[in-house]
C-alpha cells in the first residue's frame, strides 16, 4: 500500500504538470488562431499563467462553492467533527475544514492544495442516514484523499478542464463570427507557413478538451479504490466502509449540486448513471469516473 501511496503522488506531480502544459498549449492555440503575433502570445502565456497559479490556491474554493457548500458548525454538526478530530490523530494529520451540503443524496468529497489546506465537504443525506461506523468509514476514505496528495490534482482538474473548454469555446465562436487576421493576410498573399499554424491551432482548440477530460478520468479512477484501503488502515474495521457503500448503491437520489466538472471529487459519482435516476443517465455513464461500487465494496470484503 505504501508503495502504491508513493506512486500516488508521483503520478499527481505529473498530472498537475500536464494540466499546466494542457492550459498553455490551449492558449498557444487561441493565440494562433487570433493572429494575436508574438505580443499575443506572451499576453496568451501569461493569462495562462495566471490562471495555472490562481487555480492552485483557489481552486478549492470554486470546488466549495460549485457545490454550494457551507462551513460545518462545531455545535451544530459537533459529531462530525468530533469524528474528523479523532481520524486525523490515528492519521497524523492537521484537522481539515469541514463543510456541508444541503441535499438529501448520500455523498461527501474532499478537497485543497495539501493536508494544511484540506476542506471535506459531506451532505446532510449522508450525515442522516449513515450510523456513527459507516460515516467514520466515508471520513476516513476522505482523508485518504487529503494524506495521498489526491486533493491536489483532483482539485486542478475541476479549474483547469474548464479553462481549457472555455478557451476552445470562445476560439470557436471567434473562429466562426470573425475569423483570424491571418484570413486577410492569405487573401494578400501572405498564406503558407501561417495558414498551416493556424490550422493547428484550430485542430489542437478541438482536441484540447477531449485531452483534458481524459486527464480527468486518469484522476479518480485508481485513486478512488487506493483510498478505500488506506481508509480502512485508519480506521482498522473494514465493514464499516463496506456498509457505507452498500447504503450508497442502494440510494438512488443525486447530488442536485454534482456535476461533471466536480463529478470526480466525490466518493461516488453525483451524477446520474442508472435509467431511473434521470434522463441524461446514459451520459454519466458513458463519463463515469469512478470504478463500480460493487467492485469496491468485494475488493474490501477480501481486506
Amino acid at each position: 500500500m505504501y508503495d502504491q501511496v508513493t506512486s500516488n503522488k508521483r503520478r499527481s506531480a505529473v498530472l498537475v504538470a500536464a494540466f499546466v502544459m494542457v492550459v498553455l498549449a490551449a492558449a498557444w492555440a487561441f493565440n494562433l488562431l487570433i493572429g494575436g503575433g508574438g505580443v499575443g502570445l506572451l499576453i496568451a502565456f501569461v493569462i495562462a499563467g495566471g490562471i495555472a497559479f490562481t487555480s492552485y490556491w483557489k481552486s478549492d474554493a470554486v470546488a466549495l462553492a460549485m457545490s454550494h457548500a457551507r462551513p460545518a458548525d462545531p455545535d451544530t454538526y459537533a459529531r462530525l467533527h468530533n469524528l474528523v478530530e479523532g481520524l486525523c490523530i490515528a492519521a497524523g494529520l492537521p484537522k481539515p475544514r469541514l463543510y456541508v451540503v444541503d441535499d438529501d443524496a448520500p455523498n461527501a468529497f474532499a478537497t485543497g492544495r495539501d493536508p494544511r489546506h484540506a476542506a471535506i465537504a459531506v451532505t446532510t443525506g449522508l450525515l442522516e442516514k449513515l450510523n456513527r461506523v459507516e460515516l467514520e468509514g466515508v471520513l476516513a476514505h476522505e482523508l485518504s484523499h487529503v494524506k495521498n496528495y489526491d486533493i491536489l490534482v483532483s482539485t486542478l482538474a475541476v479549474t483547469m478542464v474548464g479553462m481549457v473548454a472555455l478557451l476552445s469555446d470562445v476560439g470557436m465562436r471567434f473562429l466562426w463570427w470573425g475569423g483570424p487576421r491571418h484570413r486577410n493576410d492569405q487573401r494578400e498573399g501572405g498564406g503558407g507557413p501561417a495558414a498551416a499554424m493556424a490550422i493547428l491551432g484550430f485542430a489542437f482548440l478541438v482536441l484540447a478538451p477531449v485531452a483534458a477530460k481524459l486527464m480527468q478520468f486518469a484522476v479518480s479512477r485508481r485513486r478512488e479504490a487506493l483510498a478505500d484501503v488506506t481508509g480502512v488502515s485508519f480506521t482498522r474495521y473494514p465493514p464499516g466502509l463496506v456498509s457505507a457503500l452498500e447504503k450508497l448503491r442502494d440510494d438512488k437520489t443525486v447530488v442536485h449540486s454534482g456535476s461533471r466538472a466536480t463529478a470526480h471529487l466525490w466518493i461516488e459519482s453525483p451524477v446520474a448513471r442508472a435509467d431511473a435516476e434521470g434522463k441524461l443517465a446514459w451520459l454519466g455513464r458513458m463519463f463515469d469516473t469512478h470504478p463500480p461500487l460493487e467492485e469496491r465494496i468485494q475488493a474490501l470484503r477480501e481486506l
